[in-house]
């Protein structure tokens, strides 16, 4: 449920203020002035399909929500969901010739662990699927476990169904992988079984990824820290370190920079938009050195 304080009238700016605080307490995303203009574009379906006639009655809903359906629904709305197959082709690029090479040469054992953390609709972790595939016996033997998380539960239900419209075919998808690991479903088209099988998809929020097991050799969060503040944006790249090993890539989106303070990743000067962990979180949540 919304809680108590989101019902009520006020200004149109208060109105967009409480659904802001809404999303905030819920996600740990603020809305910056060039969102909160899009608020309630994006909120007019939601208002359509529940028969409300305003971002007010739609508090007053809220606040009277039994099951916490609509409180999902009105999340996930103010959520942006921007993702494609492939999605700035020069960052898989250095994936694929740089970070994927390094991380196999290192390797201990023939297991290639991938988080796609804010995954969105899963387009990202399907990329990752396919470019693997693609790479052929470089990755024979091995196991591969691509986890995409986001905190919208609605987006991890359509990367869960790897079904996508048209109009997804069209944004970054090459059309050698299109007629490989696709089938026409009517209108729509499925992503291979072979490929499905290699990822799996879970509901978490990136401020607590308690439900998140193990350390992987690559994370992917991109677009997703610029909507935390500051404090937020700290407690993520904690949370993506606690993930981490020595050696562990991370990549972030373009123009995004880590907040400062001890960070356990480092740039990679050479690629772009791409870090290594160097000092690991602990268990405690206490930055450790490496030893020597």
């Amino acid at each position: 449920m919304a809680g108590r304080g989101m019902s009520g009238t006020g200004t149109h700016d208060q109105t967009i203020a409480r659904l802001g605080d809404l999303l905030a307490s819920r996600t740990g995303q603020t809305l910056t002035e060039a969102r909160r203009w899009r608020i309630e574009t994006s909120l007019r379906p939601l208002l359509r399909a529940r028969g409300l006639p305003s971002l007010d009655a739609l508090l007053v809903a809220l606040d009277a929500d039994p099951d916490g359906r609509l409180t999902r629904q009105a999340i996930d709305a103010m959520l942006n969901h921007e993702s494609s197959f492939f999605r700035d082709h020069a960052v898989f690029e250095a994936i694929e010739h740089q970070v994927l090479p390094r991380i196999r040469d290192q390797a201990r054992e023939k297991v290639l662990r991938i988080w796609s953390a804010g995954c969105s609709t899963g387009q990202e972790a399907y990329s990752l699927a396919m470019m693997i595939r693609r790479m052929g016996d470089m990755w024979d033997g091995w196991r591969i476990n691509i986890l995409g998380t986001d905190v919208s539960e609605i987006s991890i239900a359509t990367a869960r169904r790897g079904c996508y419209a048209q109009m997804d075919m069209q944004r970054g998808l090459p059309v050698n992988d299109l007629l490989r690991w696709f089938r026409p479903l009517g209108e729509d088209w499925q992503i291979a079984e072979e490929i499905r099988a290699m990822v799996s998809f879970q509901a978490d929020n990136l401020l607590d990824t308690s439900r998140v097991s193990g350390l992987f050799d690559l994370i992917l969060c991109r677009n997703l820290l610029f909507y935390f503040p500051e404090d937020k944006r700290r407690l993520a790249q904690d949370q993506l370190a606690r993930h981490a090993r020595p050696g562990t890539f991370l990549v972030l989106g373009a123009g995004e920079m880590l907040a400062g303070g001890n960070n356990a990743f480092t740039n990679c000067r050479e690629l772009s938009c791409i870090y290594v962990a160097e000092r690991p979180i602990a268990a405690n949540g206490v930055i450790s050195r490496l030893a020597g």
